[in-house]
């Protein structure tokens, strides 16, 4: 089943591919929920979109325009099947990562348009130095869409005889392009919510990487460019936030529905008479678009002074961090209360309120929205210095 021709037809916005995703993702939701992976005419159809490689330049396929394109598409696609939307936006940190190799090798990495990536950003590796290079080893934990990957991007702690071989605060850590040749996939990833992603353990055993492959946070970015600029740590948190959004409004219109669809002759009432039914769809409604301005807006802020190459200010970024956080525990709080006043029917696997409940709760697991980052945009706030690791970056 191919589907290049109908979104040959469609403008180049991310978003209008994504409206395709949306109805695949709906469509083999069961296939990709059972298989504990997207099934495979989901992931052609991303493959032609480009919506896997929305992070790179756009000399490789990317979109290299305004970030709060990608929290739409996040929003969408989560509100179809939050799945596919998590290995989209993981595919985007892959992707983002890109920007410290050097040109070459970012075009080794990056030049295939049907490779798909994975990541993990736990230092649970080990990489020791040697000539011309690394040789890595280790297990990583959670490596979402591993078995989709052709490259994976996995962080170690780098040692040599002379440098200690546990973490420790200042310890030099680093991030390793690894083709999938030199991964196994240990299946692990038996679970409830974001079953579909696939998010298995990986390991390697003495695979030696080349210098030009190890990059960190503070090594060069070679191709400068406004979305280049952006913050890789806030903008991740905001792209969290958006899929829980789009699980709320999963959720909440699953509620609507249902309101439509049981009605009774007689004098009963129905769900839609419940006063906290009522008051639950209307406190989701305003819930959702509150939060998704606030954190749209915040993005914008951020790539309005990227395109003008300025630096951030701390509260600047905290506002991103804040918005995320906010919008996606308050999502999260909100599909809890919607899953109580739907009553017994919450739990049948035929409605999207009972993934949307497991999916919500998975995707607030993430350390990307714990409330850590709540205290640290408080920090910009009141006038302190916040000293979290990926603030900045």
């Amino acid at each position: 089943m191919s589907h290049v021709a109908s979104l040959e037809i469609q403008s180049n916005l991310p978003t209008d591919a994504a409206k395709e995703v949306h109805d695949l993702a709906l469509l083999y939701r069961q296939e990709t929920e059972s298989s504990r992976k997207l099934a495979p005419a989901i992931v052609e159809c991303l493959l032609e979109s480009k919506l896997l490689r929305i992070g790179l330049p756009k000399f490789l396929g990317g979109w290299e325009d305004n970030p709060v394109e990608a929290l739409k598409v996040y929003e969408l696609l989560a509100s179809a099947e939050a799945s596919v939307a998590w290995i989209v936006w993981n595919n985007h940190l892959s992707c983002t990562f890109g920007r410290y190799l050097n040109e070459v090798s970012m075009k080794e990495v990056y030049n295939n348009p049907s490779h798909v990536y994975a990541n993990s950003a736990r230092p649970e590796g080990i990489a020791k130095i040697v000539s011309g290079g690394y040789i890595v080893s280790g297990r990583w934990t959670l490596v979402s869409g591993c078995e989709l990957a052709d490259w994976f991007v996995l962080r170690c702690l780098v040692t040599s005889e002379e440098t200690p071989k546990n973490l420790h605060q200042g310890a030099n850590l680093r991030l390793f392009f690894i083709p999938k040749k030199g991964v196994k996939i240990i299946d692990t990833w038996d679970v409830g919510g974001l079953n579909g992603t696939g998010s298995h353990d990986v390991a390697i055993e003495g695979i030696f990487v080349k210098e030009a492959y190890a990059v960190n946070f503070d090594s060069a970015v070679a191709i400068d460019n406004a979305y280049s600029r952006l913050p890789i740590g806030c903008i991740n948190s905001a792209g969290c936030a958006a899929m829980a959004l789009g699980v709320l409004k999963a959720a909440m219109e699953d509620l609507i529905q249902m309101c439509l669809d049981r009605t009774t002759p007689g004098t009963n009432p129905d769900l839609r008479d419940r006063a906290n039914v009522q008051a639950a769809i209307a406190k989701s409604k305003t819930l959702l678009a509150s939060k998704r301005l606030q954190l749209h807006s915040s993005v914008a802020e951020l790539w309005e002074e990227a395109q003008n190459e300025n630096t951030y200010t701390d509260e600047q970024l905290a506002n991103v961090w804040a918005a995320s956080c906010a919008a996606a525990s308050d999502a999260r709080a909100m599909v809890s209360e919607i899953y109580a006043v739907a009553g017994t029917a919450s739990l049948y696997k035929k409605y999207k309120i009972e993934r949307a409940h497991r999916d919500i709760h998975a995707i607030l697991q993430h350390g990307i929205v714990q409330p850590h980052w709540m205290n640290q945009a408080a920090m910009a706030y009141v006038g302190l210095t916040p000293n979290g690791a990926m603030f900045r970056k």
